[in-house]
């Protein structure tokens, strides 16, 4: 089994957390420029697919093309469905997402992803899902072509997918389409980074704890982080609908780099904060699962139609708190 890599585990908690805070904070008044801001939280999706690469490659097993398939549907499907049936049942008895049995259906098949009926149904993130398993469904053919290239060629290759995807995109006039702008080739560079690094690391060509410890990078992470940030702000100020097709690059550079600098914060001044992103590591896919649903049902509990900084606080808490049940209550039942 190979070991964890504890920036891995870090990172995918930190990146979840960040997408759930940023779900909550459009639900609060905030200034002009904070709502901007608050985008960067949004950018933990390309970690996220990043890391998934990084996971499924450094994880992958001898397995049949049909046994990964099987473990991908009772590992992530089942759950997915789980949650998207109590959406449904929400939405029906209490009103709280305007989405019926269509939806439910499309979002069961994973149809979703390629309806802009149905793709912001339930709470709208979960067209994650649905382009993730577009990721499962090729990563057998990604892992065969990986294997028979060097890694240079095989990311050139996965750049230039994408890269044909986005101009494709932009120049049919759908950059502003989820349909379009979240389909898996557009993430596709990210998933492949993510995959040549965990063969690179597994086959010891990079010594990735050596890289995560040296002290001199610290503030290079930081000041790549504002750079690339404020570069991913900028291009979606001047280009509207259609950055979001271009500012991938800047928004997974920059997101990365300040995840590294909090981490190394963490791991020299503040263990407390690496400890809290590690623990939600560990349920990380539930909280994802459900945080939308949640922050739903508390606003119509609490009787409000937007967050204060106290209340907001009260959802991340019993968020947090559900998510971690959810997750053993999963574990418990196999």
């Amino acid at each position: 089994m190979q070991q964890r890599i504890e920036y891995i585990d870090f990172a995918k908690g930190y990146a979840i957390f960040t997408i759930v805070c940023y779900h909550a904070l459009q639900q609060v008044a905030l200034s002009p420029l904070m709502q901007k801001a608050i985008i960067f939280g949004g950018t933990g999706v390309h970690l996220f697919f990043l890391l998934s690469g990084f996971g499924l490659a450094w994880s992958a097993s001898k397995d049949s093309t049909l046994q990964f398939y099987r473990r991908r549907m009772s590992k992530v499907w089942v759950p997915y469905v789980v949650v998207l049936t109590i959406s449904w049942a929400a939405a029906a008895w209490l009103g709280i997402f305007p989405d019926g049995a269509g939806a439910w259906l499309a979002g069961v098949a994973l149809y979703q992803m390629f309806s802009e009926r149905y793709i912001e149904s339930f709470g709208g993130h979960f067209w994650f899902i649905s382009t993730i398993f577009q990721f499962y469904l090729v990563f057998p053919l990604l892992t065969r072509l990986q294997n028979k290239m060097s890694a240079n060629v095989f990311l050139a290759l996965a750049f230039s997918i994408s890269i044909g995807w986005w101009l494709l995109v932009y120049f049919s006039g759908k950059s502003d389409l989820r349909v379009w702008n979240s389909f898996f080739l557009q993430f596709l560079w990210e998933f492949a980074i993510g995959m040549a690094l965990a063969r690179e690391v597994k086959q010891q060509r990079i010594d990735l704890g050596r890289a995560l410890e040296t002290p001199r990078y610290d503030w290079l992470y930081l000041g790549a982080g504002i750079v690339f940030t404020a570069l991913m702000i900028g291009i979606v100020l001047k280009m509207g609908a259609a950055g979001r097709i271009f500012n991938d690059v800047p928004a997974l550079l920059g997101y990365t780099a300040l995840s590294l600098f909090i981490y190394r914060v963490g791991r020299r001044a503040l263990p407390w904060l690496n400890r809290f992103f590690l623990w939600i590591n560990g349920f990380s896919y539930s909280l994802y699962l459900i945080h939308v649903l949640v922050l739903h049902l508390f606003l119509l509990i609490a009787g409000v139609s937007s967050l204060h900084y106290f209340t907001l606080l009260l959802y991340l808490i019993l968020t947090l708190g559900l998510a971690f049940t959810f997750e053993h209550a999963k574990k418990a039942i196999g």
